[in-house]
């Protein structure tokens, strides 16, 4: 009674929330010297172990400004479960009647090692292999996380200091095994030592979680939610179907570590100052199939979602060249 209370809390937080950022939609602005955005760029890049990565870029038109977002699909599906948002965040205005208020998103959709189109490796005196995923173990799945991520972020970081996005303000949607990816790489970007001479770590600001797990594959959860700058320091959006009681206790137990640090705010002031949302769907869908069915909303909550704890919230550009 206690966790349905507080959940109810927040969803009438959420409900304020949501109906004010429709709101200000309605009024609209133009952006100062935005023209119109680029074409999806089908793009490859190389991992550390010779992994060919394929992703998406969905480049803004916000200069310094864009917020970036990277999108982690689940296990046996591919980047391209991500597209609809992902053009959504990218062109906010596409399916408006005038210019949007809210800035477009620089967007990056990846497939992971081993889905969709990132099956091919070099592999040293072997040549190129195929990467089946199913014949995967615990390492390989690790692996997205050391590796696949580290070239995702190498790519943000060249985008950064060309002027195309603020990485100091990154986004993580994740759902199944990619939002366990997410919250460990998270975790990864915040233990990462300060340098004297630029920033490095402790860019990720904001998780999208769609039915995270506490084991999934090789990935685990528990010492992530149980370093502090991952409980205290990035906002979180957590959704999932809570008729699937395995993944509802698991997803209700991170919400209780979470909660200690993101308590319930006024409904009033959802808008500037709520860090945590919960959304426990009454359905036994979960993952990205909570996202692509009409029933939940779940892509317009995310926009929502990451303009209020991003696009409202501006977070200092910086270059990261050494000097």
């Amino acid at each position: 009674m206690e966790l349905a209370y507080r959940l109810a809390r927040r969803a009438v937080a959420a409900t304020a929330f949501a109906a004010g950022l429709l709101a200000c939609f309605a009024g609209g602005y133009a952006q100062e010297g935005a023209g119109r955005v680029p074409p999806p760029q089908a793009l490859s890049l190389t991992t550390k172990d010779g992994v060919q990565l394929r992703i998406t870029y969905y480049a803004s038109n916000a200069g310094v400004q864009a917020v970036p977002v990277v999108m982690l699909h689940d296990y046996n599906e591919t980047r391209a479960v991500f597209d609809p948002l992902a053009r959504a965040l990218q062109n906010p205005s596409a399916d408006e009647a005038g210019p949007s208020q809210v800035a477009s998103r620089a967007v990056v959709t990846v497939d992971l090692r081993g889905h969709g189109d990132s099956k091919t490796g070099v592999s040293p005196g072997a040549g190129a292999i195929e990467l089946d995923a199913s014949r995967f173990e615990s390492g390989d799945f690790q692996a997205m996380v050391q590796l696949d991520m580290e070239a995702v972020r190498a790519f943000l970081l060249e985008q950064n200091d060309a002027g195309m996005l603020n990485l100091n303000s990154l986004c993580l949607v994740g759902s199944g095994m990619g939002a366990n990816v997410a919250v460990l790489f998270a975790a990864n970007d915040w233990a990462m030592p300060p340098l004297a001479v630029r920033k490095q770590g402790q860019d990720v600001k904001a998780l999208v979680l769609l039915s995270p797990r506490w084991r999934e594959r090789g990935l685990f959860l528990r010492d992530a939610f149980a370093f502090p700058p991952v409980q205290r320091n990035i906002s979180i959006m957590l959704a999932y179907g809570r008729q699937e009681r395995s993944v509802a206790d698991d997803c209700r137990n991170m919400v209780r570590i979470l909660e200690k640090y993101h308590p319930p705010v006024p409904a009033d002031q959802a808008q500037t100052s709520q860090s945590l949302f919960v959304y426990a769907t009454d359905t036994n869908l979960q993952g990205t199939k909570l996202l692509t069915s009409r029933a939940f909303g779940m892509g317009q909550k995310i926009v929502n979602f990451i303009e209020a704890r991003l696009g409202r919230n501006q977070y200092p550009y910086l270059q990261r060249k050494a000097n």
